[in-house]
């Protein structure tokens, strides 16, 4: 029987990967030979300076950079089947896709995984919605190893559905405590948390996906599932057991050096 301190760690989790999920796109590659749906990756709505971005790892456009683009467009809410907490791939659910001819990408010039799509002015409300605002300003809070859980949230090929030649795209999301940072890794560009090597899902495919963290305020008297954005994943180390990433920082960064360039849009 679920106690009921269970029953509410359950359903603020259900509530925190809703939240994850309104920001987090689906991206689905073409090959230069036609073929579609050769590659999957993860990209995170972002609200920057009014313009209106999926930003992800490199590594998940080099295969179709200016050629032809779905997007899976997030939803309102998961469904949780028999929830009984995660990690596990998540209900097939049918998602709207978007497709995009020769999308506009904008792409680190010094050699960072990282990478962004412009898409066209959004109503509000899905703005509001879909896309997490972002500016100079936003500062990842500090995190205590081995303690302070991130989820990151996105679409990895082993969870994905055969449907005939075909295959379904399904969200995955897991939890893992941050970690320290093996060597060659900064703490102000990178972030990492552990992802053990028997993990039942490989993480290919969560690149570009969200690191995110709760983000309470005690003076709230009702908890509401606020979340904050602290990075994006753009690599496994299997041998190390960790899934790492760039700190919100270098993504601001980055998207920094482009803000020109937006502008004369």
């Amino acid at each position: 029987m679920t106690n009921k301190a269970d029953a509410v760690n359950e359903a603020a989790t259900e509530a925190l990967a809703n939240a994850m999920y309104r920001y987090s796109f689906g991206i689905v590659g073409s090959g230069r030979d036609g073929t579609e749906g050769v590659s999957l990756g993860t990209g995170v709505g972002l609200l920057w300076k009014d313009t209106y971005l999926v930003v992800t790892a490199a590594h998940t456009m080099e295969i179709t950079p200016y050629e032809k683009l779905y997007f899976l467009l997030p939803g309102e809410s998961l469904q949780f089947e028999n929830s009984t907490i995660l990690p596990r791939p998540l209900p097939v659910q049918i998602r709207r896709r978007l497709v995009l001819e020769n999308p506009q990408s904008l792409l680190a010039e010094s050699g960072e995984d990282l990478a962004a799509f412009i898409l066209e002015e959004q109503e509000q409300e899905l703005g509001q919605r879909h896309f997490y605002p972002l500016n100079e300003a936003s500062i990842s809070p500090e995190l205590e190893p081995s303690r302070a859980q991130v989820g990151v949230l996105g679409y990895p090929g082993a969870t994905r559905v055969a449907i005939g030649d075909n295959f379904m795209a399904t969200p995955y999301l897991t939890f893992g405590k941050v970690a320290p940072l093996p060597s060659g890794y900064n703490p102000p560009s990178h972030v990492s948390i552990q992802y053990p090597a028997d993990h039942t899902v490989p993480p290919h495919g969560l690149s570009g996906g969200g690191f995110w963290v709760a983000d309470a305020d005690s003076s709230d008297k009702l908890w509401m599932p606020s979340i904050r954005l602290i990075g994006l994943a753009t690599m496994w180390m299997p041998q190390l057991e960790l899934l790492i990433g760039y700190s919100i920082a270098e993504v601001i960064k980055f998207l920094m050096t482009k803000s020109d360039w937006m502008k004369e849009r």
